[in-house]
């Protein structure tokens, strides 16, 4: 993507083995897919931090790959957000800060995101702001909650926007709209659906950068409607100064490229002077995507 855009987009990976010889070169080795994927997207979730982090001099070669813009979006570990407390693992949180600081000096940190359990309701919202207590002020965090509470018709939805908005986080968005129209049409779809939340939808904005999560369909055309309605919201956040981070996700992640495309079009009829955005350059090929 070219520099200077006023979003960040892209998929929850970099490193999907089935995009090799479509997305991403034929030739290319695993440790080279960031390189390649960050020809095409500016951005990227790190889900697998929230199962383990890298050594140190993964993360530096990660820094390293990848252009002044890109940013990437790291999960906290599923042993701080899904523990016995979120501030129960202090040293698994500072060895998190360290790694996230990599990032921050390369110049490459873009907002952190912690997902809580769905079971984390409103009697543990005073945890979630001693956890917060915590985070660097320098590390943009946004934060994704899963317990009907903290939605319109829960007594948690406004004073956590409050709380995130006083301390300048974004509250990540989730939209599982698209997965959740129809019945499956796969089995990966199949286990999607009894995995992924299916929760209301609010395109209220916390912070300076909002954090959209769409997941769509592996017949990513189902998903236009949505990404339709995502784009129309996300050309409202650019025109009123924000500057969002948007992710597509597929069930299957093998069709996350052609998602995050699809979006693309439909914000470039938004904001026609976007420049066009060409998958191939992951490749340096022109050949027919999947």
């Amino acid at each position: 993507m070219e520099p200077g855009l006023p979003f960040h987009l892209g998929c929850p990976a970099w490193s999907v083995p089935a995009w090799k010889g479509n997305f991403l070169p034929k030739t290319a080795a695993a440790s080279d897919f960031l390189f390649h994927y960050s020809k095409v997207f500016n951005s990227v979730e790190g889900n697998s931090t929230f199962y383990a982090l890298p050594k140190t001099e993964t993360a530096e070669r990660w820094a390293s790959s990848v252009p002044d813009e890109f940013r990437f979006c790291f999960k906290v570990p599923r042993d701080i957000s899904h523990g016995g407390g979120l501030t129960g693992n202090l040293p698994l949180l500072a060895e998190f800060f360290s790694f996230q600081e990599i990032f921050f000096q390369s110049g490459n940190l873009g907002p952190a995101f912690l997902q809580l359990h769905s079971s984390f309701g409103l009697s543990r919202f005073d945890e979630l702001k001693r956890f917060c207590d915590q985070w660097p002020d320098d590390y943009p965090l946004a934060i994704e909650v899963r317990h009907r509470e903290f939605f319109a018709n829960g007594k948690g939805h406004q004073p956590l926007n409050d709380f995130l908005n006083e301390r300048g986080y974004d509250r990540v968005i989730f939209d599982s709209g698209a997965l959740y129209q129809s019945g499956p049409d796969d089995s990966i779809e199949a286990v999607s659906q009894t995995r992924k939340p299916n929760l209301p939808v609010h395109w209220e904005a916390t912070s300076d950068q909002p954090f959209l999560r769409l997941v769509g369909r592996n017949q990513f055309t189902k998903a236009d409607p949505w990404l339709a309605e995502a784009a129309k919201q996300a050309a409202k956040w650019i025109s009123d100064g924000l500057h969002p981070f948007l992710f597509m996700h597929a069930p299957d992640d093998t069709f996350a490229p052609q998602l995050c495309e699809r979006f693309y079009l439909a914000l470039k009829r938004q904001l026609p002077e976007l420049p066009d955005l060409d998958l191939s350059l992951a490749s340096g090929d022109q050949m027919e995507l999947f």
